[in-house]
């Protein structure tokens, strides 16, 4: 077996999660030698600590495959990766601000993933979860950093906000609260907002809405889809849950008090990936990711007078342009209008022998127009007034199709009001280090090659690296998110990308997507 290191060694680590803080004003990457803290506005480094070796006793420092980040002080990690710094049943509590870890807690089986809130962690395994309250630790000393570390490594004293006693007193999630089993979850599948868990029920495709500020933890279920879910997610207050099963063509959207469906979005006609929903801070906005490489936005808003007025005037604009081109395939002969003659050519116009010239029809004559022998043989357009007068609007095929009673339900569909692609990568199959295949001596004693599985991940068992990563935030200066958001678009693997995106009014009406940047954020930035 070929065991031998490359030449030309990877320059950079590979990402193994990324995931955004409670605010979404930090996302934290896991990587493969260690973890690293963005802003999320420009991407920027704030936290970037020495953690515990790897558990093989290698040099270099151990990779992380789960990591969460409640603010700039607090951080949840479990390790991961070729080379982990531990075991991946052991959530770590660390505190930037000692610089330290403050609590340890092992499950005894693999962690899919973790949520934080200010109150609560959340602890994804196989078929159940379980939630932990944090309670504020006994006052310690504080520890001084390591040889040859900077002091905490922030990159100025305002990046953690300094509180009376807050050098010494802690908080750690040492008290469990509740217990809840689930269906098989490969896909680490949960959302916390406030007090309001999103959890998959043990039912195929059903959702159960956990109420955790209750002493009986109550729980509510509601249907979702009729194949297995993908991908939820729920509003910043905890009022809208949005969800996709694993066939990734519709997206819906439910209220979790009533549990009644509010909407439903037709992401495509194909098979997608779901990678990641998020709602805007006022959700009046839900965007999605999908393995497509697009970014979809939904809108949310009730529709109101101005909006259907707006789209009642485009419709007829587009029905007038859709008229006069009906009207200019009068001037084709085959077109003319017929009269009683031209039953007996038996092909829906007269013949050149019965045409003789006459003028337009009248109200009182009530016959048709027959023409003449130059405007059938095309040597002379028709007269307009030779064209019937058309009854009403004209209507498309396709909008006619929409009326119908009878038409496939994916032509009435909502779809989304803008999209954009965004970066997919440009990652190896085996991403994560290593080579893809080596030899080997059969029993026979021929040389084969062996190829080498990509390892999984926690929340992916094909090991695929996280893209599409979403956060919503208000654009700069606007009191909500009515006129517009900012969406930030965040990957892993080893081709990390930071992509910001900024929905803005079109000119011509409806909304657009606009891609304003993008940053390799593990590669050597430079600050003004």
């Amino acid at each position: 077996m070929n065991t031998r290191t490359p030449i030309q060694p990877a320059t950079h680590p590979a990402v193994l999660s990324v995931s955004f803080s409670a605010t979404g004003n930090r996302f934290i990457a896991a990587l493969s030698d260690g973890l690293r803290c963005f802003r999320t506005d420009n991407c920027l480094t704030t936290y970037h600590p020495t953690l515990p070796l790897s558990s093989t006793g290698d040099s270099r420092e151990g990779g992380y495959a789960i990591a969460e980040q409640l603010d700039d002080r607090y951080l949840a990690l479990t390790a991961g990766g070729r080379r982990p710094a531990g075991k991946s049943s052991v959530v770590v509590w660390w505190d930037a601000l000692l610089g330290r870890e403050v609590a340890k807690f092992d499950f005894r089986e693999e962690i899919k993933s973790l949520r934080l809130s200010t109150k609560h962690l959340v602890v994804i395994l196989e078929h159940r979860v379980i939630v932990f309250l944090h309670q504020t630790l006994k006052s310690e000393p504080r520890s001084p950093s390591s040889p040859g570390q900077p002091e905490h490594q922030f990159p100025n004293k305002d990046a953690i906000p300094m509180r009376h006693g807050a050098e010494t007193a802690s908080k750690a999630p040492n008290v469990p609260k509740s217990l809840h089993p689930t269906g098989p979850n490969p896909y680490a599948l949960a959302s916390l907002q406030g007090d309001t868990l999103a959890l998959p029920a043990q039912s195929t495709g059903q959702v159960q809405l956990i109420t955790l500020s209750s002493e009986s933890s109550k729980k509510r279920v509601l249907r979702a889809h009729t194949s297995s879910l993908r991908q939820l997610s729920l509003s910043s207050e905890g009022a809208l849950l949005a969800t996709a099963s694993e066939q990734g063509t519709l997206i819906r959207v439910f209220d979790t008090h009533s549990t009644d469906q509010l909407f439903e979005f037709r992401r495509g006609v194909d098979h997608a990936v779901i990678l990641s929903l998020a709602f805007s801070p006022c959700g009046t906005w839900l965007a999605s990711t999908s393995d497509k490489g697009t970014l979809h936005v939904f809108d949310l808003r009730p529709p109101e007078a101005t909006a259907l007025a707006a789209q009642i005037d485009r419709e007829a604009r587009e029905r007038k342009q859709q008229h006069r081109k009906s009207q200019s395939l009068s001037h084709n002969p085959h077109r003319l209008s017929t009269g009683p003659s031209s039953s007996l050519s038996g092909t829906g116009r007269s013949s050149p022998a019965s045409i003789t010239p006459s003028a337009p029809v009248t109200a009182a004559t009530g016959t048709g127009y027959q023409g003449s022998v130059q405007e059938y043989y095309g040597l002379r357009p028709v007269p307009a007034s030779a064209s019937p007068s058309s009854a009403g609007p004209s209507v498309s095929a396709i909008a006619a199709l929409k009326a119908s009673p009878w038409a496939p339900k994916v032509f009435k569909d909502v779809r989304s009001v803008a999209s954009a692609a965004f970066s997919m990568g440009d990652d190896p199959p085996h991403w994560q280090g290593g080579v893809n295949s080596s030899w080997t001596t059969a029993p026979d004693g021929k040389r084969v090659r062996v190829k080498h599985p990509v390892p999984p991940l926690p929340a992916d068992p094909s090991g695929r690296p996280p893209k599409g990563v979403l956060c919503i935030k208000n654009r700069k200066g606007a009191a909500g998110d009515d006129e517009g958001a900012v969406i930030y678009v965040v990957g892993g693997g080893s081709d990390a990308k930071w992509e910001m995106f900024e929905l803005v009014p079109a000119e011509g009406g409806g909304w657009a997507l606009l891609l304003i940047g993008f940053r390799r954020y593990l590669d050597r930035q430079f600050v003004s």
